[in-house]
Parts: C-alpha cells; structure tokens; sequence
C-alpha cells in the first residue's frame, strides 16, 4: 500500500481522533494527520497529529504548527506579520528553565524583551555576560567604593564571562567592597513593570555580608553589617544576623522597608539565579532558582525613585575574603522613558 492517503472518503473528509470531531482532516499518512482544519485548535497533548502538521482555523484564517510529537500534540500559532512574530518569540523564547543556567520563565516569557530593544521608546534594556571590558576603578563605569579592602575584577578560570566582586581581604568585619553602575538606572512607575534576574555565587553563604540588585546611588549599602534605610532599593541581601547558608529579600522606599528573611537557600561556591519584577507600585515578586519566594504589596515600600544596579560584598568573617561571582545579569523596564 502506499505510504500516503488522500482524505477523499466520507464526503472528502477523514474522522478526527475521538473527541475531536470538530477537526477535518485534509490529508493523512501513517505517520498521522499532516493537514487539516476546523474552529477548535486540537488540544495539547492529543494523539493522532504527526508532528509538523498543520491545522487552520476557519474562524479567523490563522494557522497552527504542531511542534509536539504523534501521541502529544503541541500546536502553536505561526504568525507572518513583523509584530506578531515579536510576540511569538518573546512569548516562547526569552527564558529558558527555572533549574537552567539561564533566564527564568516565570520572570521572562511574559516580557516585551524583544520589543524594547527594537524600539527604544518602549523600555530601557541593560544585559551583561561580563565578557566585555571591565572598569575596574571609579573613572567612567563602576563607582567602586571601598571599607579598608576591597575591588571588582574579571574571572580568569571559568568559561564565558563572570565578575568578581571581592572584599580583597578579610582583615576585619565589615570590610569590603561597595560597587554601583551608576549611569545604569531604572525608576519604578505607574504602568511600569521592572525585571532583574542575576546569576550569582557566594564564596562563603554561611557569613559574609552581601548586595545584589538595584538601589539608589550610595557607597554604604551595608554598614556596620547592617542593610541600609537611606535610598529606594530592591534586590536580595545577607547582613550580619542573617541566617547561615540564606538569602534575604528586600524592597524600600528610603527608610520604609518591606523585609522578608530567608527567602532562598544558598551554598558555598554554587550557583543562583536570584530575581524579582516589579509591577508598577503596587508589588513586587522575588524570585530564587525560577522559584517565586516572596511577593511584597506593601506600596508604601515599593520604590519609586531611580536606581542603579548595586552589588556588594564584606566580609563578617576574619578568615577569608568575601567574593560574590556575577555570571551574568539582565534588567529590563517596559514601559515608556521619562
């Protein structure tokens, strides 16, 4: 017999697998439906559509993909027009998975990523995989601020990009380093939405005091081992109570803080991504590992001020330096510029 059929039979047309009778089937092959048409798009993970097949909609004249397999249908719209086809990919693939070693899902698939940096006018769009140069004084990138020890320096031993943010000695508590990009700013707005995520490592999670997300310029983020309450800020922190081997979330407007104790594990020497949004000035949702930890909604704490992307790292402990590894780092504001 041969390996192709045409749905001829029955006026022209083929059944649909059970339950799906509103599909009409065009053609088909041993493989499974290659084409065919109806009002309800087939359901994911339904048998019987062997993968690539088409199905068209009559209702609106929009095609649909299966990118699933035979005995799990996946169909997925194929758009043509230039906006559509944004929407797809920032739809599907700006993220990667919540374990991965890459952005996460449930801060990333519902970004206008790519719209942003086609057109400026809709956002502000910063990414760093540290592979570029690194100023590594105060001159024009990084204010690098120091308590006795302490600077910011490329990694050399790991593939792909990372920076080093290192006390640089480990002499007494506190000591360290306080580094902000200070012309890299976003301001959390009404019809705003804000997104971060870094992946980070700590050479010592049990300890040592450390920053990481945005804040207001400021050179004593920690002091005295204790976060600060001068300027807006938002992002994950360890200060010298914190619970060993945790991470905390914080979000502030100057001295209103909403603060939520350990609201990730970390370990030694091993990689985390550590993220949040921020939706207007009405929440803020962190992140661990892809994970949503923690949601604030206290609006009288949710910044509303620029802020910079800050990262410190000072020592608590006398035996080592304190380091924090940034592999990478992305922000995104959707929303249009001031």
């Amino acid at each position: 017999m041969s390996r192709y059929k045409l749905a001829f039979d029955h006026n022209n047309m083929i059944a649909a697998p059970a339950g799906k009778a509103t599909v009409q089937v065009i053609w088909k092959t041993i493989d499974g439906i290659t084409d065919c048409y109806g009002t309800t798009v087939p359901t994911d993970t339904t048998a019987g559509y062997a993968p690539g097949c088409r199905f068209t909609d009559v209702t609106n004249g929009a095609a649909y993909i299966n990118e699933g397999s035979a005995t799990s249908c996946d169909f997925n719209q194929v758009n043509t027009a230039a906006t559509d086809l944004v929407a797809q990919i920032e739809a599907t693939d700006l993220a990667g998975t919540a374990a991965g070693a890459g952005p996460s899902p449930l801060i990333w698939d519902d970004s206008k990523l790519l719209e942003v940096m086609l057109d400026p006018t809709k956002g502000i769009y910063y990414f760093d995989d540290y592979m570029g140069p690194i100023d590594v004084t105060s001159a024009d990138g990084y204010v690098i601020t120091q308590v006795n020890s302490g600077a910011i320096a490329p990694v050399t031993d790991e593939d792909g990009g990372v920076l080093l943010v290192d006390s640089g000695g480990h002499n007494a508590a506190d000591d360290g380093v306080n580094a902000q990009l200070t012309n890299c700013l976003f301001k959390p707005a009404a019809g705003r939405t804000i997104r971060f995520e870094a992946r980070v490592k700590f050479k010592d999670a049990g300890d040592d005091q450390y920053y990481i997300g945005l804040a207001g310029v400021d050179t004593t983020l920690i002091a005295s081992g204790v976060v600060d309450d001068v300027v807006d800020k938002c992002g994950f922190f360890r200060q010298a109570a914190s619970t060993a081997d945790k991470i905390s979330s914080i979000c502030s407007r100057t001295s209103t803080e909403d603060i939520t104790a350990n609201v990730g594990g970390i370990a030694d020497n091993t990689y985390v991504k550590l993220g949040f949004v921020i939706d207007g000035l009405t929440s803020v949702k962190f992140y661990v590992n892809g994970v949503l930890v923690e949601t604030g909604t206290t609006a009288a704490a949710i910044p509303n001020a620029v802020m910079c992307l800050s990262y410190v790292a000072q020592c608590e402990q006398t035996s080592a330096d304190a380091e924090m590894s940034v592999d990478w780092v992305r922000i995104l504001q959707e929303g249009a510029r001031s």
